[in-house]
């Protein structure tokens, strides 16, 4: 069970001790909730050493990562996780995964650090709109202006934010990779994409180019720093020492930018556009069934730390058609598992599960249901089917309304429901938090209904 811990040092060390050591460390990063390891040999016991100690919650072995589920002071216990580690804990991509597990690795790992950029900005747009709301005149002024760019500022870089966290994680020079980053959302290549879409036929060496852009993508330039590591580390082995300060990001440059806009770019476009056509097909088509999926079963990928791999999917839904549908039911499935935990603390007797339980409901408020799940829910078993069932049952209802978000919410919750409002479809923020008062009273009254095999006061202590 998490206790308050102050000597996050200590908790750090203690930790690295049980997982082998320091060499048994390939690199470190964090979550909103988690300290993400990735580990040569997982020592067969570390996982219940180390869940047994104050200050963690629970540990999850999953996408390749060994993830120490800490709650709201794993910044603190990572800073002091990568002080002792070499290079401050960078990611190493070299370790044998799954293809699989690799991918959802990395897409975990390059997203988590600026997770709180992207939802400051987004909260800031959902500030915006409820002032739009309310003083429509606010629109056309000036500190509407300065405010609505500075929210899209970490969207329409966001890029460069990808090639910084993912030159770490795959090894490569950080100022290389934002340049390369950089070139992608040009205003240069902006101007020339849009003479293409035009009509116009511009080629390099020979080579048709195409009209896709890059402002707000995700899978572009990770992929691109990905190629990028291995061309580096070419040039770095074949070039003499005199020259390869200077040769070597200039070729890199000269390779990875064109071929980012010739293959990587398109293709990686197409494939994410394809997973959220599929997706948009699904929502138009059955709205009652996408709602049920995601709003029950959403969790899920959440108690393995995988949740992150959504997110180009997300991203491609407000490039292409400035909303989303998917965060609308992910709010609702956070809301169904926030009201399991609250309905837990109403119900036990035992003191410290109330307590938890309580803390980690008020915690879900900002769309984080980690403390919830593997404090509360998930340890109880029913309270966590229970709120998935809410969930879906919230979302199902919600569906009818024809629910959207008109701003990015990187933590769906209620703070977010704000995201849903737009002035051409008031429905939207109506069925939002109609699904919302479904999922949290649901979760609460079924928890009551269908009850837990409380603990013991004693056995918790």
């Amino acid at each position: 069970m998490a206790e308050k811990i102050r000597d996050y040092t200590r908790l750090a060390g203690e930790i690295i001790e049980r997982v082998g050591g320091v060499e048994n460390i390939n690199g470190a990063s964090r979550c909103a909730t988690r300290l993400r390891l990735v580990l040569t040999t997982p020592p067969a016991d570390a996982k219940e050493k180390i869940s047994s100690l104050p200050g963690v919650i629970s540990v999850v072995e999953r996408a390749g990562q060994f993830q120490v589920v800490i709650g709201t002071h794993v910044g603190e216990v990572f800073s002091a996780v990568a002080a002792q580690l070499p290079e401050g804990g960078k990611m190493a991509a070299e370790h044998k995964e799954s293809a699989l597990n690799r991918v959802i690795g990395t897409m975990a790992a390059v997203m988590t650090p600026f997770i709180y950029m992207l939802a400051a900005a987004g909260m800031l747009q959902g500030v915006l709109i409820l002032m739009r709301m309310a003083w429509p005149e606010f629109a056309a002024t000036g500190t509407h202006a300065i405010f609505n760019y500075i929210s899209w500022t970490p969207f329409a870089f966001l890029p460069i934010l990808v090639g910084i966290t993912a030159s770490r994680y795959f090894g490569c020079n950080i100022f290389i990779a934002v340049i390369c980053c950089a070139a992608l959302i040009s205003p240069d290549w902006n101007a020339i994409a849009a003479r293409i879409a035009g009509g116009e036929e511009i080629d390099f060496l020979g080579l048709a180019l195409s009209s896709t852009t890059y402002g707000s993508s995700v899978l572009p330039p990770i992929f691109m720093v990905w190629l990028l590591s291995y061309v580096e580390r070419f040039f770095d082995r074949v070039l003499p020492g005199l020259i390869k300060p200077f040769f070597t990001p200039g070729l890199c440059m000269a390779i990875m930018v064109p071929l980012t806009i010739l293959v990587i770019g398109p293709l990686t476009t197409t494939g994410a556009d394809l997973v959220a056509g599929g997706y948009n097909w699904l929502v138009d088509s059955v709205p009652v069934l996408a709602g049920a999926l995601v709003g029950g079963l959403w969790q899920v990928p959440v108690i393995f730390g995988i949740h992150h791999s959504i997110t180009p999917v997300i991203v491609s839904n407000f490039q292409n058609f400035g909303y989303d549908t998917f965060q609308t039911f992910q709010t609702i499935a956070v809301i169904g598992q926030m009201g399991a935990a609250l309905g837990v603390a109403l119900v036990s007797r035992n003191r410290d599960l109330r307590r938890v339980g309580l803390s980690a409901g008020v915690t879900g408020i900002f769309g984080i249901t980690e403390p919830a799940i593997y404090g509360v829910t998930l340890r109880l078993k029913r309270p966590f089917v229970c709120g998935c069932l809410a969930g879906a049952a919230g979302a199902i209802v919600a569906s009818f309304f024809h629910v959207k978000y008109f701003a990015y919410a990187s933590l769906p919750g209620p703070l977010t429901v704000v995201n849903a409002i737009s002035p051409e479809q008031r429905s939207s923020f109506i069925g939002v938090v109609i699904g919302c008062v479904i999922a949290l009273v649901g979760s609460i009254i079924l928890v009551r209904i269908i009850g837990f095999k409380d603990i013991p006061e004693e056995v918790s202590e």
